[in-house]
């Protein structure tokens, strides 16, 4: 059917399969769910890499029996890195990419 509205068609501008989420939100998938599944990623990353941290420093806690002092410091880098990470993840958003 050729008399389909172009919103409907699931095809790329080219018209091949549709690459990017920014191709997929254009070509018939709602942007919201494309939004919320990049946002889904991002608090993914953000709670991943502070556990990481707070586990990394509560493992060289254990290993040089220097109780709270390498958790807390790991924990402090866990949080600085998900909060760089989630400035550079939004802003990607907000440009578009």
């Amino acid at each position: 059917m050729t008399d389909a509205p172009e919103s409907l068609n699931n095809e790329g501008e080219n018209g091949s399969s549709p690459s990017n989420s920014m191709e997929l939100a254009r070509s018939g998938w709602p942007a919201t769910i494309v939004l919320l599944g990049r946002v889904g990623g991002i608090g993914w990353f953000v709670g991943v890499t502070i556990a990481l941290g707070a586990y990394g420093g509560f493992w060289l806690d254990r290993q040089f029996d220097t109780a709270p002092v390498l958790t807390i410091i790991g924990l402090a880098l866990g949080v600085a890195t998900a909060f760089v990470g989630m400035i550079r993840l939004l802003s990607a958003i907000r440009r578009g990419r």
